[in-house]
């Protein structure tokens, strides 16, 4: 019989310090975003766009990571702490070349990277002179974002909160005092914001290798596990990681996708979508929060074979999440006004923000209940094959394909267009609440290792 009193002070450790990393990331991203807003449109709209480079690359960062979860939180409830750092090892080595990968194409090819989402030359010129900058931080976020993300897993989420949190306040800082020109610093505008986010990036790493050298006792980054993969572990790392990463992968790029395809319907329409984009996110902070807590505590369960447990925390979490949303509508619902009043840098934005908050009133709730059975429950027990399947084909074969066709070929307008970019969540509902039902989720991955 479940403890409701232990399970409620279970979610409540873990939720809380989640949920105020993922408010502390918002805050982060939303700094640029209103710093830039005030400061101009081209910039806002640059900074935004060649951000996606980044998203996509953090998004493939947390596939990575999240499918080292896959793996860690079982082991987690088998106290198998030498399996969880061989883990953590394979997914930072993984990370890090996949940066340089991406640093290479941010850095040497920016032009090519801004083509992909902007025809604007302004908006060009500017997302180039960002990307030089932010391309360094790509490499010190595969390390940081891996290991803060394992800590999770194994119910360390107090470092995370330290490291976003003191990420954030320098964020602030070097974007007041570089971009604006404050305080006799030089007025950088767009370079300035992408200086505060790598300066941000590198603090972030700082305090991981200072918490793993004083924490070796416990999970640790180990040289020797990272020289040498063991190849067991490695060949499930894969097997059930490597559905996440191209998870992710598809995710972000859809997401782009979808950008790009607004990018080229003018710029007013994607500054009103960065600013809806972190008014979501701040509504879906709990939301989100209890998928991860969902991917912890469902595994860490599964893991011990308490399969029934596992069923009965996936029903709570997701009725918790799907609770939260409503709140976050509701209080959307009544910043609306704020919102718009605030951060509409002209008319034609302020039409398009009244028009993409009003979207939000129903995507929402959807998310919440997608954001936990696909990255939180689904996950946990090792059915990230399925995830792959019920987040990518209604992305890639419904939302982008539809809103392609709309506005490149069809000539819609522009508002419904951005209806159906977000129809995703929609076209995906039946499938992924057949799949829970099902319980086919449900699976021990763990191995007896040596």
């Amino acid at each position: 019989m479940l403890d409701k009193t232990s399970f409620r002070k279970s979610v409540l450790t873990f939720l809380l310090p989640i949920a105020i990393q993922n408010l502390i990331n918002v805050a982060i991203s939303s700094t640029d975003v209103i710093m830039l807003g005030r400061y101009s449109e081209v910039a806002l709209s640059a900074s935004s766009l060649a951000g996606q480079v980044q998203f996509i690359l953090i998004l493939l960062f947390f596939g990575i990571a999240s499918g080292a979860t896959v793996l860690t939180a079982q082991y987690w409830g088998k106290k198998d702490i030498k399996s969880i750092e061989k883990v953590l090892a394979i997914g930072i080595k993984i990370a890090f070349f996949v940066s340089i990968g991406f640093f290479i194409f941010a850095f040497f090819f920016s032009r090519t990277a801004m083509r992909l989402f902007s025809n604007d030359e302004a908006t060009i010129l500017q997302g180039i002179r960002y990307l030089k900058i932010v391309s360094f931080s790509y490499l010190t976020t595969s390390i940081s974002i891996v290991y803060l993300v394992t800590m999770r897993s194994v119910e360390r989420v107090g470092v995370s909160t330290v490291a976003y949190a003191t990420s954030f306040v320098s964020n602030l800082i070097i974007n007041y005092l570089l971009i604006y020109g404050n305080f006799g610093f030089p007025e950088m505008g767009v370079e300035g914001a992408a200086i505060g986010t790598l300066v941000a990036r590198i603090i972030e790493l700082v305090i991981v290798f200072y918490y793993n050298s004083k924490n070796h006792h416990f999970v640790s980054i180990k040289w020797k596990y990272i020289k040498s993969l063991d190849p067991v572990l490695k060949k499930d790392f894969f097997k059930y990681s490597a559905p996440t990463m191209m998870n992710e992968l598809l995710w972000a790029g859809g997401t782009a996708a979808g950008i790009a395809i607004l990018g080229r319907l003018g710029t007013s329409i994607v500054a009103a979508n960065s600013i809806t984009s972190v008014v979501r996110q701040l509504a879906m902070v709990f939301a989100f929060g209890l998928a991860n807590t969902a991917a912890v505590m469902v595994g860490k369960e599964i893991g011990k074979k308490d399969f029934h447990t596992a069923e009965i925390y996936a029903k709570k979490l997701l009725f918790y999440s799907f609770l939260s949303s409503l709140v976050g509508v509701a209080l959307l619902y009544i910043a609306k006004p704020f919102i718009i009043s605030k951060f509409a840098l002209n008319a034609e934005v302020e039409d398009f923000l009244n028009h993409t908050i009003n979207v939000l009133f129903y995507y929402i709730p959807l998310q919440s209940i997608s954001a936990v059975l696909i990255v939180g429950v689904f996950r946990a027990g090792g059915d990230t094959k399925f995830a792959l399947i019920s987040d990518a084909i209604p992305l890639w074969c419904g939302s982008v394909l539809l809103s392609a066709i709309a506005a490149f070929y069809l000539g819609l307008s522009t508002k419904l267009v951005y209806i159906l970019i977000m129809s995703d969540e929609i076209i995906k509902l039946p499938l992924i609440i057949w799949r829970y039902r099902s319980r086919k989720w449900i699976n021990n991955i763990t191995r007896e290792l040596k």
